[in-house]
């Protein structure tokens, strides 16, 4: 189903509001910019026209601004480049001139960004899912073996080559690339827990390829172009996934999950984990995921363990919380509350 101009130019005014209150006036005003073009039946407006995806699961505002500054990192618009702090500009009134600029000289290839969904890999959310990790150990004394759905690249599987500065908390990492800041609010994690990483696997259905410059960019292209932080973040962990030759299996999540908790092994813990994965899975995926987990956790014992780690939008909207379901037992706690991209932290202790 497609929608109408009124619908789209909504979506774009919500996502500018998020984008002003999430610290990026630069997308705030382009994409409210988007929005009166579209509402002016302008050439943004006749691109997304025919567009037939979910306008709340489907972020589209974020695909098409994730390939406007993808054009602008590739140099494949110089004009909106010298507008982003990324590439080196500087923002000013050309900015509506340069955005029309870049879609002009890139509508096949802004078009191809509308059919996938954003990959983040936002790096700050493993301070997010340091304290899971962290917690999970402590429960089973165990080696770690990580299953990540929904991975894009995989960056976050290398969670722990970073050192973490989370208020007046640290935790030192293996061999760390980067440093990672939150300010932290609530108890400490369990930090002399021992982690052991027995395995790494990760799928996603679209998975990027960051051996490529193509899929190097495109991770960065989702990243605002005013969070030169989060950028730095990315490139360390893509340098950091390259040395450990992660890879991410293109799957289903659900399929790919199924088989892996069914075939798991004894003397390990093995951990399922996400982040704002769920918003695109439609209910009756969401209620497979669970059903597949809880059954998985039914026959869980002490020496063969499951762990649910998902940090997910409320279902109320607005914060973002980190939950960790644990069998055998099953208890589902509610570990923390954060900002969407990890600045802030609240724990929810234990």
């Amino acid at each position: 189903m497609t929608h109408a101009p009124a619908e789209l130019a909504a979506a774009f005014r919500r996502q500018s509001g998020l984008c002003a209150e999430l610290g990026s006036p630069i997308w705030a005003k382009a994409m409210a910019m988007v929005a009166a073009d579209i509402e002016a039946d302008g050439a943004f407006g006749r691109l997304m026209a025919d567009w037939e995806g979910d306008l709340d699961r489907g972020v589209l505002p974020l695909r098409l601004f994730g390939g406007l500054h993808y054009m602008a990192l590739a140099g494949r618009a110089p004009a909106l480049a010298a507008q982003l702090p990324s590439t080196g500009g500087r923002p000013d009134i050309a900015l509506w001139p340069a955005l029309v600029a870049a879609f002009g000289a890139n509508p096949a290839k802004l078009r191809r960004f509308l059919d996938r969904p954003p990959q983040t890999n936002e790096i700050r959310r493993s301070a997010i899912f340091l304290g899971g990790f962290l917690d999970i150990a402590a429960q089973s004394r165990l080696p770690l073996a990580l299953l990540e759905i929904g991975a894009s690249a995989g960056l976050n599987l290398c969670w722990d080559r970073f050192a973490y500065r989370l208020g007046p908390h640290r935790w030192p990492g293996r061999d760390p690339v980067a440093t990672i800041e939150a300010d932290w609010r609530g108890p400490a994690p369990w930090l002399d827990s021992k982690i052991v990483i027995a395995g790494r696997q990760a799928c996603d259905r679209y998975p990027v390829d960051i051996s490529q410059a193509e899929g190097r960019l495109r991770l960065q292209g989702y990243v605002w172009p005013d969070h030169l932080d989060r950028l730095a973040l990315l490139r360390a962990a893509i340098g950091a996934a390259l040395e450990m030759r992660i890879h991410v299996e293109r799957a289903d999540a659900l399929d790919w999950a199924a088989g892996r908790v069914a075939g798991r092994p004894a003397g390990q813990v093995t951990v399922l984990y996400h982040s704002v994965v769920l918003q695109y899975f439609d209910a009756a995926a969401q209620r497979r995921l669970a059903t597949l987990l809880k059954s998985a956790g039914a026959e869980a014992t002490a020496e063969r363990p499951l762990a649910w780690l998902a940090y997910e939008q409320a279902p109320s909207g607005g914060s973002f919380e980190l939950h960790l379901t644990y069998w055998p037992g099953g208890e589902r706690r509610r570990l923390a509350v954060a900002q969407a991209h990890g600045r802030w932290i609240e724990w929810c202790g234990w």
